[in-house]
């Protein structure tokens, strides 16, 4: 029995002895596995350091392009609040030109219609003499 145990023991001890081989081995590919992750970002984070700085120039291009459209945009809200304006001055200024010129101009043209009627009517009346005589 003493033998079997023996056997047992060298049995399990080349078992384990396998086993601590296929770790090594097994352990040995996983690093090799990591030094290719590690070699995959170092070159990944040298590929992606140009993209982030261009990025950065880009947001600072795109930065300074939206605030030049917000001054542009301000400059024509100004623009336009300062036509309003005028426009509303120039309408504001017809009224009142209409409202000092319309009565004025109207009692001449009522004059001069009525010194044309006169003056008609006079011709009319002298016509009308010269032919009775």
């Amino acid at each position: 029995m003493d033998t079997y145990v023996q056997i047992a023991e060298v049995l399990a001890l080349l078992s384990l002895s396998a086993l601590c081989v296929y770790l090594i081995v097994t352990l040995m590919r996983m690093n090799g596995l990591f030094a290719s992750i590690q070699q995959d970002v170092a070159e990944l984070t040298k590929a992606v350091k140009p993209v982030l700085e261009n990025l950065g120039s880009v947001s600072e291009r795109l930065k300074s392009i939206t605030a030049k459209v917000d001054d542009q945009v301000l400059l024509f809200r100004e623009s336009f609040e300062s036509m309003k304006r005028m426009v509303d001055n120039v309408e504001e200024f017809e009224q009142r030109l209409i409202g000092q010129i319309e009565e004025p101009v109207s009692r001449i043209s009522s004059l001069i219609g009525a010194i044309l009627s006169k003056l008609i009517g006079y011709v009319s009346s002298r016509s009308s003499g010269k032919e009775a005589d």
